[in-house]
Order: structure tokens, then sequence, then C-alpha cells
């Protein structure tokens, strides 16, 4: 392995507590899988701020419509803070359940539920931690650009 991609599987594993790997999903496109076993009652993930970055919304508005785009795929607007936050580790593919095999806690700790056999796909409600930003998958009508992201709606 090249030290490049040693380097990125580390930061790809940093917060994320147990190993795992992105497969294709049949909730939504890509989803996160774990590689073992995983006992009830297991931290799985935990916030980090070196690796869950707070996106300034002012800078957010001059950078490039491709960025924006991606922002509005993996960036949620946390329940708890307001703040827009974008996962830089592997849970940013982690799908929404309606019946989680993941819970959190009230410091953005990510438990299992039950006992999950290796390759389950890890799953969370995307409810618990996001504000209106996930109306794609929770059949709610779409909120404006400038509601969830602070940007002006293009048109």
């Amino acid at each position: 392995l090249t030290e490049g991609i040693v380097n990125q599987i580390f930061l790809d594993f940093i917060v994320l507590l147990i190993e795992a790997e992105l497969r294709n999903s049949e909730i939504h496109g890509i989803g996160l899988f774990c590689r073992e076993a995983i006992p009830r009652g297991t931290k799985v993930w935990a916030f980090n701020p070196l690796f869950d970055i707070v996106i300034d919304q002012e800078k957010l508005k001059s950078l490039p419509a491709s960025v924006i785009t991606f922002m509005k795929m993996y960036a949620y607007r946390s329940r708890n803070t307001g703040e827009l936050i974008v996962n830089v580790d592997l849970s940013k593919h982690m799908n929404h359940s309606d019946t989680p095999n993941l819970t959190s806690d009230e410091d953005s700790n990510y438990y299992t539920v039950r006992d999950l056999p290796a390759g389950t796909e890890l799953t969370c409600d995307y409810r618990a931690f996001c504000v209106e930003g996930c109306a794609d998958f929770l059949d709610q009508p779409e909120e404006s650009d400038e509601r969830i992201f602070g940007l002006a709606a293009k048109g």
C-alpha cells in the first residue's frame, strides 16, 4: 500500500469505531456495512470535531456549484446546535431507516440496538439528528435551499 492509501484508510476509520466498508445498498445508492459481527450496545461512532466539520454558511455561499451539490447530499443541520455539519469519514454513507440498527445518545455517540451479523448495513434515523435536510428520504416536502443551507434559491 502506498502512504496515501494508508493515510486515507486511517482517516476513513478515525471516527468510526468499528471496521466498516462501503457497498451497494438496497435502501439507497451506497451504504455503510460492518465487516465483523457487532454485539448489541457497542459504540460504533462518536462525533469528533476534527472530522465532523461545521460549515461556515457565509463561506459556503461563495463555493462552486459542485461543492454545493456535495453539501446537499452529505451535510446536515444539527438538531442540537443548528449548525451545518458534514462528516468526512465513511459515516456520511449511512442510510436512513424508520427501524434503524443504531441509536444515538445526547452526546451524538452511536450504539447498536441489537446484535448485528457481519455484512449488515448500518442505519440510523435521520430525524434524530437532522433538521429538515432529509426530505428526499422521509417523504417530507422539500425545503428551500435558503432555509436549510442559507443559500438563495437559484432559478
